[in-house]
């Protein structure tokens, strides 16, 4: 069990963008390519976009994955707050929120994290998730 951050996550970025209004932004990860410490796990996060304190996500979707994997997408809070189960694979195509909606709005920076549950033994072929979101700031 591992927490990866993912390149849109580290302290030194923050999504461009106006303070005020909607911003998108999209991240790649990618497993298994580069060395075993790569490869997934049952239990491992995968820190995909951070999100600012006042944003409100409007949307959140991911498409990819490598092998076979069952997991969720959500925050520091609550693990399962944009997709409850989903079951990756490498020809996933883009999956949007599978929950009942709540708007929430962060009161603290935090990031948009893949959580994985189980995961087959193939997942160690190369691959990769993709990960869009959009927010919103209202101040």
């Amino acid at each position: 069990m591992a927490t990866r951050t993912g390149a849109k996550t580290v302290s030194t970025v923050q999504p461009k963008g106006l303070r005020v209004g909607t911003t998108t932004v999209v991240a790649t990860w990618s497993i298994g390519v580069v060395s075993d410490a790569s490869i997934l796990s049952a239990g491992d996060v995968i820190q995909m976009i951070k999100v600012p304190k006042g944003a409100t996500p409007v949307y959140v979707a991911v498409s990819g994955g490598a092998g076979t994997c069952i997991y969720t997408v959500g925050d520091g809070v609550n693990d399962d707050r944009y997709m409850s189960i989903i079951s990756g694979s490498a020809s996933q195509g883009l999956t949007a929120i599978n929950t009942v909606y709540v708007p929430y709005t962060y009161s603290t920076d935090d990031t948009i994290d893949i959580y994985i549950s189980t995961v087959s033994t193939s997942s160690t072929t190369a691959g990769g998730y993709n990960m869009v979101a959009i927010f919103t700031l209202d101040a």
